[in-house]
């Protein structure tokens, strides 16, 4: 070694090091390995050399572990995995390095290091990285180092960490083992006669599934103290509690717990309760751990269901939950064969009363696909009064022509998700003597707790003289409305030029206006809910009930959105956009949005000039319009996305003043649309595609998109040949600080100072000074900006001004320039529900109704 390398290996390391730049390899040369087993650097032997630069150039974590002494040296991806062991993990013997899980390792290092690879795949171990013990599972192989006279002097070891797939895998096994449970007690239990029958299917599923000693269920008496073990599950060996006990008997704390409504749980009788207070009852029926749930019903105990065991048992959250889950059905069941019992009395009652009544009264029972018609019905059907009838009378009975219409209708009155009033007028033929009636029929259906429909009721009353009445009154006046709808038709299509250019503008003012109104109705809703959320208010039951609430405001807020979208009122980030880039990017996103059935090409080029756009809308509408092309190819296709520059002149479809373009075309290879569905394609909520299968917000939200941008969408479409819908954008600027918005502003964690709070909105404002509260603000109020400006002008001290922009008298913008013309450092955030570009200085920083805390906390840091 020269006197140039010996220098640089004492400032630098070793000299074969220095070509890697890692992390792992500037550790490497920090340490004095002479102090270690493998000795100086400079004097490893080649195969260890080697194997290091193999390491340190790999992406995969790998570790080596050298010599006798196991000397343990790692790269990059590795030091992750060791937690707070690295750095001081380079260089030290593996089994200081893991000695919490050596016992489970060393014999697979055994193996390798006589000469066996070794692979194991998703291997438990419980590991400390961070302070403290955690289920881990690896997958990673050992392979044999050797040198050159092949003797195995060190393993290296490539691994990756599973821990997360496996925790998801095992989850998702105990979900769907949780859910074939309930579905099965679900069958259970609907099929249970009486109430009985349904605790005795719930304790013998709820016992076998826990292997538990005993489930029980009790009725409990009016005193809240005498309960009566009706019936019970046992184990092999495992005598009956079936019997009347005292609830006092079993302590104070059992006896509290139950008439409170709470669930007793008890994992070790003898450690958990002192003599006297129930222990000795426990055992004497052979119970050292319970679960044990009570009903209160009209504010007393009522009943109880209870899982025993005859030793003592760590009963965890899972196995409370399901109890508790299985405790709560069977309740339900039990009401609703109650009701259905008193249902059944009321229905009983009511047909013997319209049973000589003027009305015809009908009845289907689903369940047991039994039809009941007293006299005067089955005489609409041409049917003796002491002739049986069936639901097959039924059908036969109706005339053909209106057969399906009738069919249709009594199946949306049985359909859970409609529940239809079954409304319906249709002939019968009669059986017996073949007359043809009007009968105009009308019934709801009944649904269980499960939401089935049990059966059908209603009633149904002959119309033959009206309906004949009615057709010769048709009749008569066929010509004159001929005449009448020629007239109108004329009318109609001479003005229906002038109707469609004022609707489209109406509708669009009318749902920006709506949508601003309902921004300020959701703004305190969404910010009620987060904060709910955050403080962790309520138990499990109200933090779920809050979780679907925060769920339901994202999807409202999300269509308000779309609406402020169509009427080119959302606010946007409009800057100069590379369509080359972000359309190539889509691709893979739209091939998996699409399917395999559906080829997609990306036809772009990269020499594109820039456009003005919100990249995040236009990724959004791009997929809005992979979805409709989709959607119009059921049996796959083609989808073409391009994006070239185009030329406008006067009188262009797109009705854009003359220019240089960018024209984003998505075309499909699908069913196309005809001229009326394309004259109402933009429409608001107007959808081809059936009822739940779209908002019919999608192509609106993008015509509404391109207006705001100052482009325009076209749609050109022919039945059976596709669709081509384009997206004109204006051109950019080329500077490239304009081409991506700013990062987002870390949210300052000291927030502090006095707040002027300012909106007309009383709800709006109160649940903006709760978020400022939270954030460490004092918070002054004013509903409007005259009252705001009296408080500056009396002298008020405050460190921030937040504004509502739409308020009666003095608006947001004007407020703030009235303020800073006495405060002009003073920071000011203005906020609105939709944007009003025009009116407002670029320079006030804005927030978009409605906002969550962290969102008001991230504009607020932005302003310091």
């Amino acid at each position: 070694m020269t006197p140039q390398d010996q220098h640089l290996e004492m400032n630098s390391g070793p000299s074969w090091l220095l070509a890697t730049r890692s992390a792992a390899a500037v550790s490497m040369r920090d340490i004095d390995w002479s102090a270690t087993p493998v000795g100086p650097a400079n004097e490893w032997p080649t195969a260890l050399r080697i194997a290091v630069k193999l390491m340190l150039d790999s992406g995969f974590p790998m570790f080596i572990a050298w010599g006798s002494e196991l000397t343990f040296l790692y790269n990059n991806a590795y030091a992750g995995i060791l937690g707070d062991k690295h750095p001081r993990a380079m260089g030290r013997p593996f089994q200081e390095i893991w000695s919490e899980i050596w016992d489970d390792i060393s014999p697979l290092i055994d193996r390798a290091i006589a000469g066996n690879a070794v692979w194991l795949e998703d291997l438990p171990l419980r590991m400390n990285r961070h302070g403290y013990d955690e289920d881990t599972t690896f997958t990673f192989s050992y392979s044999p180092v050797r040198d050159d006279l092949d003797q195995i002097v060190g393993i290296l070891c490539a691994c990756t960490e599973t821990t997360r797939q496996t925790q998801a895998e095992t989850a998702l096994r105990e979900r769907e083992t949780r859910l074939r449970f309930l579905s099965e007690l679900e069958e259970r239990l609907f099929r249970s006669s009486n109430a009985s029958d349904a605790m005795r299917a719930a304790t013998e599923m709820l016992g076998q599934d826990l292997g538990a000693s005993r489930c029980a269920y009790a009725d409990v008496a009016e005193d809240a103290d005498r309960f009566t073990i009706r019936n019970d599950f046992n184990s092999p060996g495992i005598e009956s509690s079936v019997g009347e006990y005292s609830l006092d008997l079993f302590g104070s704390r059992a006896a509290a717990e139950m008439r409170d409504g709470v669930t007793l749980v008890v994992r070790d009788v003898l450690a958990e309760l002192e003599p006297g207070e129930g222990r000795e009852m426990f055992q004497a029926i052979g119970i050292d751990a319970i679960i044990c749930c009570p009903l209160i019903k009209e504010g007393r105990l009522a009943a109880m269901m209870a899982i025993h065991q005859d030793r003592p048992r760590a009963w965890n959250s899972a196995e409370i939950a399901l109890v508790k889950e299985v405790v709560e059905r069977c309740w339900a069941h039990v009401e609703r064969v109650g009701a259905e019992a008193r249902l059944r009395e009321s229905e009983e009652r009511l047909r013997l009363a319209v049973d000589n009544a003027d009305v015809g009264f009908w009845d289907v029972d689903l369940v047991s696909d039994v039809l009941i018609w007293p006299p005067r019905t089955k005489a609409m059907f041409g049917i003796s009064a002491d002739v049986p009838v069936s639901l097959n009378d039924f059908y036969e009975g109706l005339h053909s022509d209106d057969r399906e219409k009738t069919i249709v209708a009594f199946t949306a009155a049985a359909d859970p998700t409609r529940r239809a009033l079954y409304d319906v007028e249709y002939r019968t033929v009669g059986k017996e003597d073949g007359i043809v009636r009007w009968v105009e029929a009308k019934g709801r259906g009944a649904f269980n707790a499960e939401g089935k429909c049990v059966r059908l009721t209603g009633t149904a009353v002959q119309v033959t003289a009206r309906k004949e009445a009615e057709e010769a009154l048709r009749e008569l006046n066929g010509t004159l409305e001929a005449r009448i709808a020629n007239a109108v038709t004329e009318r109609e299509e001479a003005q229906e030029a002038l109707r469609q250019s004022q609707k489209m503008e109406a509708m669009g003012q009318l749902t920006g206006g709506v949508a601003h109104d309902f921004n300020n109705l959701l703004t305190p809703i969404v910010g009620s809910l987060d904060l709910l959320q955050r403080k962790g208010l309520g138990g499990e039951r109200e933090q779920r009930l809050i979780a679907g609430a925060v769920q339901s405001a994202e999807r409202a807020r999300t269509l308000v959105q779309r609406l402020l979208a169509f009427a080119r009122r959302q606010p946007l980030q409009p800057v100069a956009v590379d369509v080359a880039k972000l359309v190539s990017e889509m691709g893979e996103l739209v091939s998996s949005t699409t399917g395999p059935q559906i080829r997609v090409v990306i036809d772009v080029k990269n020499d594109l000039p820039r456009a003005m756009a919100d990249p995040n809308q236009l990724e959004m509408a791009i997929l809005n319009l992979a979805v409709n092309a989709r959607d119009a190819m059921q049996e796959g296709g083609t989808l073409r996305i391009s994006a070239e520059v185009a030329s406008i002149r006067s009188g262009h479809r797109s009705k854009l003043k003359a220019g240089h373009y960018i024209r984003l075309s998505v075309a499909d290879t699908g069913v196309g649309m005809d001229a009326g569905t394309l004259s109402r394609a933009v429409e608001p909520f107007f959808s081809t595609k059936g009822v739940g299968k779209g908002t019919g917000l999608g192509l609106s939200m993008v015509h509404g998109l391109a207006s705001q941008l100052g482009g325009a969408l076209t749609i050109l479409s022919q039945p059976d040949l596709g669709t081509n819908v384009e997206l004109w954008l204006p051109q950019g600027v080329a500077d490239v600080s304009q081409i991506a918005p700013m990062a987002d502003q870390p949210v300052s964690q000291t927030i502090t100072g006095t707040a002027l709070l300012v909106d007309d909105e009383a709800l709006v404002r109160m649940s903006t000074a709760d978020m400022l509260t939270d954030l460490g603000y004092e918070v002054i109020e004013a509903s409007s900006g005259e009252e705001a400006l009296r408080l500056v002008n009396g002298g008020i001290h405050f460190d921030l001004l937040v504004t509502d922009h739409l308020m009666p008298g003095i608006v947001g913008t004007d407020l703030i320039q009235a303020v800073r013309s006495a405060r002009p450092d003073i920071p000011a955030l203005l906020v609105s529900g939709y944007a009003e570009q025009s009116a407002i200085d670029a320079g006030i920083s804005r927030l978009t109704k409605p906002f969550r805390k962290d969102e008001l906390a991230s504009s607020l840091a932005s302003l310091f």
